[in-house]
């Protein structure tokens, strides 16, 4: 059996997730990333994503999240994320409706601050439609 590790995924909102896992896979900011158990100590921004945990009873389980920090500690790995949902609370039309938005404000975005909300923006719809998705990258 696989060594597990602590893991909170965290909104400001809410604890989303907290328990004992085996893996967690992720986009960093440098790229994607997985953390196992004994995973060295480290601290890095999140980007929107689908975040994929492994539970200790072997099941995945997959969270649009809209970027954040990951701390891996010692006792505990924490996930302080902006949001975070599971597939069972992403509504798809609405998560459509808000990359459709997206999508335009980066057509007509003046300045480079602008397009680089709308890109963002873009980022979490593309997350949130994604956990929707079985096979969604991490």
């Amino acid at each position: 059996m696989a060594a597990t590790y602590a893991l909170k995924l965290v909104t400001p909102e809410r604890t989303v997730y907290a328990g004992q896992v085996t893996e967690l896979l992720l986009r960093a900011s440098e790229g994607d990333m997985g953390v196992l158990a004994h995973h060295i100590p480290l601290i890095t921004a999140v980007k929107p994503s689908v975040v994929r945990v492994l539970d200790e009873g072997g099941t995945w389980r997959r969270y649009a999240v809209g970027g954040g920090f990951l701390e891996v500690g010692r006792q505990v790995t924490v996930l302080l994320a902006d949001t975070a949902e599971g597939p069972d609370e992403v509504h798809r039309d609405r998560a459509a409706a808000a990359r459709d938005r997206a999508l335009e404000r980066l057509e007509r975005a003046g300045s480079d601050m602008d397009r680089v909300r709308a890109r963002q923006a873009l980022e979490r719809a593309e997350a949130r439609l994604a956990v929707l998705d079985d096979n969604a990258p991490a």
